[in-house]
């Protein structure tokens, strides 16, 4: 049992004690599933692929119900990442980089902003509001798959696709990339790790 910081208005800190739950990405070449710890059955899956000169990657819920399409672009010109998400009812949002290093990226998503942060020591976190609802290790220290920690479970859907955005274009999570320079990354302020 962890806790959790949170502000009011007067700018006392107030503990709440949280409860995270552990879910498992897995992936094999161009495809992610994402499901609880303790079951094996998919809550969530996509795959990515090549259409003509654009990188796209599809969504599907566990009824195999497309969800999400989202398409990677870059923009050249100021050197960021952008990923154009659609849901399947119409509506668009962009996840854009905020910097150079695409260390940062942020999307308004269902009435609320949503932020990714990539961190040292290859873990990622998800905030929404401000305030981090995921973490996610990508380290594998005990199996060949990814551990994310989400505070809210209703949220899952959105952790999984800010996740596979970033992971549009990537075949292996185990082979070995190009590592960014640590101190280009962000520093992560509160570990669930």
């Amino acid at each position: 049992m962890a806790s959790r910081k949170t502000y009011s208005k007067f700018d006392e800190t107030i503990f709440i004690p949280m409860k995270l739950k552990q879910y498992h990405i897995s992936q094999d070449n161009n495809q992610l599933a994402i499901f609880e710890a303790e079951k094996q059955e998919v809550l969530f899956s996509s795959f990515w692929f090549m259409e003509f000169g654009k990188t796209l990657a599809e969504i599907y819920a566990a009824n195999e119900k497309l969800v999400y399409t989202v398409t990677k672009k870059f923009q050249f010109w100021r050197l960021r990442m952008v990923y154009l998400i659609a849901r399947n009812v119409g509506s668009e949002s962009i996840l854009i980089s905020q910097n150079t290093r695409n260390t940062i990226f942020k999307v308004e998503l269902l009435s609320g902003n949503y932020e990714i942060k990539v961190h040292y020591k290859k873990k990622k976190s998800i905030y929404k509001d401000n305030i981090k609802i995921a973490e996610i290790d990508e380290s594998f220290s005990e199996s060949n798959s990814i551990k994310v920690l989400a505070l809210e479970e209703s949220k899952i859907n959105l952790i999984f696709l800010l996740y596979s955005c970033l992971q549009i274009g990537e075949n292996e999570l185990t082979s070995k990339t190009i590592m960014k320079s640590q101190k280009r990354l962000e520093t992560n302020e509160d570990p669930w790790f």
